[in-house]
């Protein structure tokens, strides 16, 4: 015998195929089959896939005509029969099961015209494989009977084992000797990661998202929903449709495009779904634009002119754009090479000064329009400026030290004896062999500069050379280079926030990987608390902040991944956390913003084992103690035949495990159940136990 099942693994097929097996078969040689990808949890209950195929008396699928479903909610019980499954006799009790969406979506794939059309294909084809996408369709497999769904499952205790089989009528009426069997847990989460986003796509009339996820830890995922936000602080829509999870290498790729109208900004996530179409962990959100970033508008009328107090630049005003964030300025001694920036204007600038020139020299500057994507490398303008000499230039200047001097470079150096000399220029760079600028205007009668440019980096090592300049403007060589790096505090970023969700026994903690912001950050630091933060001082290191706040860190050594689970959490208590990253410097950032998480509290279970018997005088109802903590009660309900709810007929202390129900009357059926109490909390009620009274 044959029985089709799930295969998760086909799903990387799935972007290349639109027409697909739901279920590839699986040949069995053993009389009963275990496959847990027999049963999915659905909030609606247990949906059990019972055939590939829609089965009937007059169109047998491999001898097989209906299948027939049993249950069993422990493992020492036998199982129950719950359902007979096959295909629907008539159009009428097929439209019953169908919603009207499928219908039209069956009319549509399928290229038919009428209903009696449709339901004459879907006599002829029995199987699923002939539908192509629809068969993803929850309302589709109930339709053709493909799957059952025991919505009963619903009022079970979450985290209940139910183990289900299947067994399949054959043409002659006996029941098939090969089973089918598979167990599912009642709550259960299907097993999907959050997406992280991994690229954008903006033109001007397109822009798109992808998303990815390791396939391992995300098996379950097979579709996803798109959520988008048009304007800041609107909530985000849901968009129609689904898209499908791709498999590609060891990633799950999520990718959505639309056409949309240029010059506007969009915010976007996807929520995958696994293939009962429940819902896992949503992604990180990615903002786009439909604007083409590398193809940005030219600046007009730029010039470079010779002034007595430096190089004049001027250029016609750049339209106002949101997403055009500046003018960076470039200047270099040679046209196609060694440019460095020397400022980064508003876009409402129009004109720049050059002072920290050295005379007699030719100048270039580009020109680049910066935007909020920092793409476009390209100079939207080019410029150029000149000085001529053809004397002799001076000496050298030599013996150049440097020191620091507070958070500056002090630099000294022996002056050049020349009666013609002007003054001298100090540059810096940041490599021997890079581009040098000039940081100073001319130094005159002294042989000393301060450099506290705020420019200056603590992380930096900076090169400093000196150069002289006499009254016909031409130039000395480099004096000796020096390296010295300023004494300033520069704090890496402190992260944006975390993310996360509780558990009973654990807290589950993620972040942003912020070494893309700054190459220098080494790992992380997390801080936690079990009461409302304190205020902390602004600008000082996260260790001093968490002390002010009533934080404590909970890593002993640097945290180099992007993930945390707290497990020293108690259940049912709120905690509160934040974070830090540290540099390779072993500078500390601020605090992240803190945020609240609460484990779920231990959960309160019913007696495990009731039975109720007849005695002289009434009913006796028994049960087995629970070895709970802190449980204070029991409580016996009772219902009678045409009730639909039970009442409470007694409560008896923890040490009692026995109830005798007097107020009974002959000839009558009554169900018993048990719940146990601690304080406010109670248990769900266990399993009712039926006795008829003679």
């Amino acid at each position: 015998m044959m029985l089709s099942k799930i295969n998760y693994k086909l799903l990387k097929y799935l972007s290349l195929l639109l027409t697909l097996s739901l279920y590839p078969h699986l040949i069995l040689a053993q009389e009963v089959d275990v496959d847990d990808d027999l049963v999915r949890w659905t909030p609606e209950g247990m949906e059990v896939f019972v055939s590939d195929a829609a089965l009937s008396e007059d169109m047998p699928e491999d001898g097989r005509v209906q299948a027939v479903v049993y249950r069993r909610l422990a493992d020492n019980e036998p199982f129950e029969e719950i359902a007979r499954v096959q295909r629907a006799e008539n159009w009428e009790e097929f439209t019953q099961r169908a919603s009207t969406g499928l219908i039209e979506g069956l009319l549509n794939t399928l290229e038919l015209e009428t209903e009696e059309e449709l339901w004459e294909f879907i006599k002829e084809n029995p199987n699923m494989e002939g539908y192509g996408f629809l068969a993803f369709n929850r309302n589709f497999w109930r339709a053709f009977g493909t799957a059952y769904l025991d919505s009963e499952a619903v009022q079970f205790r979450e985290g209940q084992s139910v183990t289900y089989e299947v067994r399949h009528i054959m043409e002659d009426g006996s029941e098939s000797e090969m089973r089918f069997r598979g167990t599912a847990i009642v709550g259960e989460l299907p097993n999907i990661l959050p997406p992280q986003s991994i690229s954008r796509v903006e033109r001007d009339s397109l822009v798109g998202v992808r998303w990815a996820a390791p396939i391992e830890g995300s098996e379950d995922a097979f579709f996803g929903h798109v959520y988008r936000q048009t304007e800041e602080g609107e909530e985000f829509e849901q968009l129609p449709g689904r898209i499908m999870a791709q498999r590609s290498d060891s990633l799950i790729i999520y990718q959505w495009e639309e056409s949309v109208e240029p010059e506007h900004s969009f915010r976007y996530f996807v929520q995958p779904l696994d293939i009962a179409g429940i819902p896992g962990p949503r992604s990180d959100t990615l903002s786009v634009i439909s604007v083409n970033f590398e193809n940005l508008p030219l600046m007009s009328s730029v010039s470079a002119r010779d002034t007595t107090s430096g190089i004049h630049l001027s250029w016609e005003p750049v339209e106002y754009k949101p997403y055009l964030t500046g003018i960076e300025i470039q200047r270099s001694r040679q046209a196609d090479r060694g440019y460095i920036v020397l400022d980064t204007l508003s876009v409402q600038e129009t004109e720049f000064l050059d002072t920290n020139l050295v005379p007699n020299r030719n100048y270039y500057y580009r020109f680049r329009i910066v935007t909020i994507r920092e793409l476009n490398d390209l100079p939207s303008a080019v410029a150029s400026a000149s000085f001529r000499n053809t004397e002799i230039p001076p000496s050298t200047p030599s013996a150049l030290q440097a020191e620091q001097e507070g958070d500056g470079i002090r630099l000294h150096w022996d002056s050049v004896e020349e009666p013609d000399l002007f003054g001298y220029y100090v540059y810096r760079g940041t490599s021997r062999h890079d581009s040098m600028a000039v940081v100073s205007r001319a130094i005159r009668d002294t042989t000393t500069f301060l450099d506290r440019s705020e420019e200056l980096d603590g992380r930096t090592n900076y090169v400093y050379a000196v150069r002289a300049v006499n009254m016909s403007d031409m130039e000395s060589e480099l004096s000796n280079m020096v390296v010295a790096r300023p004494n300033r505090l520069v704090r890496p970023p402190a992260p944006i926030g975390i993310e996360g969700y509780a558990e009973q026994s654990r807290i589950r903690l993620s972040w942003r990987n912020e070494q893309r912001r700054d190459g220098a950050i080494a790992g992380y630091h997390l801080y936690r608390t079990t009461s409302q933060p304190g205020r902390y001082p602004e600008g000082e290191s996260a260790s001093v902040q968490a002390e002010q706040a009533g934080f404590e860190r909970i890593n002993d050594e640097i945290l180099t991944t992007t993930s945390f689970d707290d497990i020293n959490v108690n259940p049912g208590e709120t905690y509160y956390y934040a974070l830090s990253t540290e540099d390779h410097f072993g500078v500390e950032s601020t605090l992240s913003e803190a945020r609240r998480f609460r484990s779920s509290p231990a959960s309160l279970l019913p007696p495990s084992q009731v039975s109720a018997r007849t005695v002289t005088g009434g009913v006796e109802i028994r049960w087995n103690r629970t070895l709970q903590q802190d449980v204070e009660n029991y409580r016996i309900y009772k219902r009678a035949r045409g009730e639909e709810n039970p009442s409470v007929i007694g409560t008896v202390s923890s040490e009692t495990t026995r109830f005798t129900d007097d107020e009974v009357t002959e000839e009558t059926l009554y169900w018993y159940s048990v719940s146990v109490v601690r304080g406010e909390q109670e248990s769900s009620r266990g399993r009712e136990q039926s006795v008829s009274v003679r």
